[in-house]
């Protein structure tokens, strides 16, 4: 008989008991979504032989190879092991980090899994007051709905004009899935306040008409899904890829001085707001 004390250590190394009596699913870490053929090459062998034969994704891109029975663990865990793969992502610390396919997408406005790997490698598994998770997103199409996380990163492309350059084509307006550009009696047309920062219209000037000002990454903070969900609040700064590691260093810092046990980020900012954390924020930033 399987204790509840086992199960709960097991799960705590991301060994999930499932509702089978004596069977568990266990899941195995991806970095930034990838994984090398070698290593689904041993993921399939250790289902054959320990499994039955498959095995699922999570959300956060991690995999998970389910009917494995108590008395296979160790055996899945060794080959695991030996064939470079980690197995964990639970508990009140930081979970799986996720990144888009920004770094390969057309749409994509910074590197998002070169990122995502190299916070991965800082960050993933530090413990913390409640489960923390973050996701990068190459750009406002927002795939891995980066602000439903506990520190979501957005792509952004900040644009500028040149009025005096613009032919009036109308080029920008077609590539512009916001209308935030439009056309009025031949002349063209900016609304500021529906521009969600693509960057795709200066994608399409040929006229030097509209140009990218900056580049760089918004950040939300407190997002969250499951039985309640909300979105993150935005910091007000836009930030540049190498800033990322310490900012997301120091927003942690911040969550644990403010934080209380089994409190996530967003309960934080429900309780003192965004401008109080971001104020703390900015003086760990400016030590």
């Amino acid at each position: 008989m399987i204790t509840k004390n086992e199960i709960a250590e097991l799960k705590a190394q991301g060994i999930l008991a499932q509702q089978q009596e004596g069977y568990f699913s266990i899941r195995v870490l991806s970095r930034a979504g990838n994984l090398t053929s070698a290593e689904l090459k041993t993921l399939a062998e250790i289902a054959e032989t320990y499994g039955r034969g498959y095995l699922g994704e999570t959300t956060r891109l991690a995999i998970e190879i389910p009917w494995i029975s108590y008395e296979n663990l160790d055996a899945v865990k060794s080959a695991l092991t030996a064939g470079g793969l980690v197995f964990g992502g639970t508990g009140k610390k930081i979970r799986p980090l996720v990144a888009c396919k920004g770094t390969v997408c057309q749409h994509g406005l910074y590197d998002t899994q070169k990122l995502c790997g190299i916070c991965h490698d800082q960050f993933f598994g530090r413990d913390l007051h409640a489960k923390t998770k973050i996701t990068f997103v190459g750009c406002p199409n927002n795939c891995a709905k980066a602000n439903t996380n506990d520190i979501g990163l957005v792509g952004q492309a900040y644009i500028q004009f040149d009025w005096d350059a613009c032919l009036n084509c109308g080029k920008c307006t077609k590539v512009c899935r916001t209308q935030s550009l439009t056309m009025l009696n031949q002349k063209l047309l900016w609304n500021e306040r529906q521009c969600v920062n693509c960057g795709k219209c200066a994608q399409a000037c040929t006229t030097g008409a509209i140009t990218e000002e900056v580049r760089g990454i918004a950040v939300y903070l407190g997002g969250r899904m499951g039985r309640g969900y909300r979105f993150g609040d935005r910091l007000t700064d836009l930030y540049a890829a190498e800033e990322i590691p310490n900012l997301i260093d120091k927003i942690l810092e911040t969550y644990l001085e403010l934080g209380k046990d089994g409190e996530r980020i967003c309960g934080v900012l429900d309780r003192i707001g965004i401008s109080a954390f971001e104020d703390a924020l900015q003086e760990r930033l400016e030590d």
